[in-house]
């Protein structure tokens, strides 16, 4: 995983609030929960499946932990 505070950093680096993050390489999700943290929307794209495994439960945790679930 990438550093969470990083990755918040670099999402409000390239997209505006309530902007979208098209992350092509999604790897753990790391981008997407950062993307949700603050509010902007997220697409993921991950062609290994146990990457994409990890990816979908971790943001399937924080969307439960929100409330979204």
């Amino acid at each position: 995983h990438k550093p969470d505070r990083v990755m918040a950093w670099a999402v409000a680096m390239v997209c505006p609030p309530g902007g979208t993050v098209l992350d092509p390489f999604m790897g753990s999700g790391s981008t997407g929960l950062a993307c949700r943290a603050s509010g902007r929307g997220f697409v993921g794209v991950e062609r290994d499946e146990g990457y994409f495994s990890v990816a979908r439960d971790r943001l399937r945790v924080s969307e439960a932990d929100d409330g979204r679930a």
